[in-house]
């Protein structure tokens, strides 16, 4: 039976991930920046989030970023790299 609270949940962690990444990535001066570590972070949890969607499991992401991500009930899909 298809879930469609878990598959709508699935679909806006990655657009906050993918956005969190973006943002991230942009430096003070509108340069792209693909070296920002919080950006590689946020690029290999929105990977991930790809493949949850699919596989299920888990998303890595460091603690400190936990708190970046919004709204909360999203966070309960990530664990500490």
């Amino acid at each position: 039976m298809l879930d469609f609270s878990a598959q709508c949940d699935g679909s806006h962690i990655v657009g906050v991930l993918y956005s969190l990444c973006f943002k991230a990535s942009e430096g003070s001066n509108g340069q792209i920046d693909i070296y920002n570590k919080d950006a590689i972070a946020y690029g290999r949890a929105f990977k991930d989030s790809l493949d949850i969607q699919k596989h299920g499991g888990k998303i890595s992401l460091p603690r400190r970023m936990h708190e970046n991500v919004k709204p909360v009930a999203l966070r309960e899909v990530l664990i500490t790299r």
